[in-house]
């Protein structure tokens, strides 16, 4: 006959042995997590440090070009840390990596197609930056998506426009790129005047602008200069103004310089054309003729 009292106490046994192993095997867990999160965090401390550092040694990079390879350095730290994290998290609940490869193994035709658009990605990845194509920091257009380039990772590429919208664009979708960050930019300004003003006396004015605008910034390259009449439409007689600026900073100059001639213009009474009507009354007799009519019958 079974001892009903020694089954329970067998029973709260086992119930204990396993809320220990249970706890174990989390304090485990937890503890990777946690070894995880701090190497991360101190392994981007020590990237920020060493390129500092780098900073100030013989051969120096650009800052665009540290940016790019900080971010590109701290996103392969974080994708090692993961796997590991991975590895001996599956460690810890028994699962043998050699057992999960050789079942990986069967499928790996599936997989393998699968896997294109992420060795695509990095592929991609690796000659943008190995050519220097664009880096952190740049405003550049991507398949038709322009913004400032935050993250270059060997997966995908982050940008983020004037609206604050961020784009991930991966890697391996980027077809063209237009980099607006390299070289010299233009600056071009067109102003129009009426007809009925005196041309020679409105280029004097935009000649003293330029020549102002040129000794208050130190972003503008080459120019302003004056290029003189460039159109003629309607109502409008279009002069222009280009410019050669530090990148990103054609937008800043062209609003400068636009500010100043609306200034000077109006201090010098020349007027900005803008369309109007000319309107003819003719005044109506009772029986519908015009005065022009009346007189043509004497």
């Amino acid at each position: 006959m079974f001892n009903l009292e020694y089954l329970l106490n067998l029973y709260n046994q086992i119930l204990k042995l396993y809320d220990i192993k249970i706890l174990g095997t989390t304090f485990d867990i937890l503890k990777v997590v946690i070894i995880a999160y701090i190497a991360k965090k101190l392994g981007y401390l020590l990237i920020d440090r060493f390129y500092v550092m780098q900073e100030r040694s013989k051969i120096q990079f650009s800052e665009r070009k540290v940016k790019t390879l900080s971010s590109l350095t701290k996103n392969i730290l974080r994708y090692v840390i993961y796997f590991v994290a991975i590895y001996s998290i599956l460690e810890i609940l028994g699962l043998k990596m050699g057992s999960i490869l050789a079942v990986a193994g069967i499928g790996s035709l599936a997989v393998g197609f699968g896997a294109q658009s992420l060795v695509k990605d990095v592929i991609t990845g690796f000659f943008i930056i190995f050519e220097d194509q664009f880096g952190v920091g740049d405003y550049i257009t991507i398949n038709n998506f322009s913004g400032t380039v935050e993250e270059i990772g060997l997966r995908v590429t982050k940008i983020r426009d004037f609206s604050g919208d961020l784009n991930i664009i991966p890697n391996g979708e980027i077809t063209s790129v237009t980099n607006h960050s390299k070289g010299a930019m233009r600056a071009l300004v067109t102003i129009g005047i009426s007809y009925e003003e005196d041309v020679d006396k409105a280029l004097k004015i935009l000649n003293e602008i330029c020549n102002a605008v040129k000794k208050d910034r130190d972003d503008i390259l080459e120019g302003p200069s004056v290029l003189g009449i460039t159109n003629f439409k309607d109502s409008t007689v279009e002069i222009t103004i280009v410019a050669m600026t530090k990148p990103m900073q054609q937008w800043a100059v062209e609003r400068d310089l636009r500010y100043r001639i609306k200034q000077e213009f109006d201090d010098n009474s020349v007027e900005f054309p803008y369309p109007h009507m000319d309107v003819v009354l003719k005044e109506i007799n009772k029986k519908g003729d015009s005065d022009a009519e009346r007189d043509q019958r004497g």
